[in-house]
């Protein structure tokens, strides 16, 4: 992510972003725009943003609500397009999927990346389609589809039979029965 300008869908306090603005100096995004829809947790991720001393030239906080384009963002954000879109347990809910994926087709470029952390916890309701109940990695990856992101790859925790048991004495079980990082490519 070195240089690259980088999007964080339902950023909340900012942790994800903040991650990779303070990892490695050399290895840094040029740009972070970490953006939510609650006014409350942009307020903290800014604050987090100052108390861990980033650069003001260096990110911005901007409410951004789902379902919308990038131009919603200001200036000089919203004159080019991120390199890459990040968004972490973010998908609680089914209908949230078209949403994300409209904002995320919008904001990167061609050849652009997007990360997605996903941790199966999405709630039904009986608009749902069946397919959503049924393998929601699935589904998720499908309608990516539908907005030009193709999968480049899922990364997913060990199967219970794969784990070793030096991990199981620092780390509970359960910790690897769900969730997958799916990446994308626009």
């Amino acid at each position: 992510l070195a240089k690259k300008r980088v999007i964080e869908f339902g950023c909340g306090t900012g942790i994800g972003g903040l991650a990779l603005m303070l990892a490695d100096e050399l290895s840094a995004p040029s740009v972070m725009c970490f953006t939510d829809n609650d006014p409350a947790a942009l307020r903290v991720c800014e604050r987090n943003c100052s108390v861990n001393n980033l650069s003001e030239e260096s990110y911005a906080v901007k409410e951004f609500p789902w379902g919308c384009d990038i131009s919603v963002l200001d200036e000089p954000l919203s004159n080019g397009l991120f390199d890459v879109a990040l968004a972490t347990d973010v998908l609680y809910d089914v209908d949230l999927i078209d949403p994300l994926f409209t904002s995320v087709g919008s904001c990167i470029r061609e050849d652009g990346i997007f990360i997605l952390s996903h941790i199966p916890r999405a709630c039904y309701n009986d608009n749902n389609p069946p397919e959503a109940i049924e393998d929601l990695e699935k589904y998720i990856i499908d309608q990516a589809a539908n907005y030009g992101l193709d999968l480049i790859t899922t990364i997913s925790p060990p199967r219970e039979e794969e784990l070793q048991e030096n991990i199981l004495k620092w780390c509970a079980r359960t910790a690897f029965f769900a969730g997958s990082i799916i990446i994308f490519r626009r």
